[in-house]
């Protein structure tokens, strides 16, 4: 990678976060942050210029990740890929309405995240 791509990782989990924060930065990215909330992504986001976040659907706070991402989008030019353990249909249907760089079910895989970091990398 010639230039370390930022990432931003969105997730109320802990442990979550850090593995895939260790993960991503093994391969090389940039990692500008870790939020917990949907209100402090969307500060991180527009703070730190990332371009990948991954975001958690259910996050701490008032806000969801779906909230979140939904303005992110409008505010930056980042590549959003969702993460979650919950895959209603009605959480499918409001994902489908944003562009979207991956859609990930937890457990993740990460050949999962180097399938789609492939793609948008």
């Amino acid at each position: 990678m010639d230039s370390a791509k930022r990432v931003l990782i969105v997730e109320d989990e802990s442990l979550t976060a850090m593995a895939l924060g260790a993960y991503l930065e093994d391969l090389g990215y940039e990692l500008v942050g870790f939020s917990a909330t949907g209100e402090d992504a969307v500060q991180k986001a527009n703070e730190n210029t990332p371009d990948i976040i991954f975001m958690d659907l259910r996050l701490a706070g008032k806000m969801d990740g779906l909230e979140a991402a939904e303005i992110i989008s409008r505010e930056t030019r980042a590549s959003i890929v969702f993460m979650t353990g919950h895959s209603t249909q009605a959480v499918i249907e409001r994902v489908a309405a944003l562009a979207l760089a991956g859609y990930l079910i937890k457990p993740i895989d990460f050949s999962d995240i180097n399938r789609i970091l492939a793609r948008i990398a």
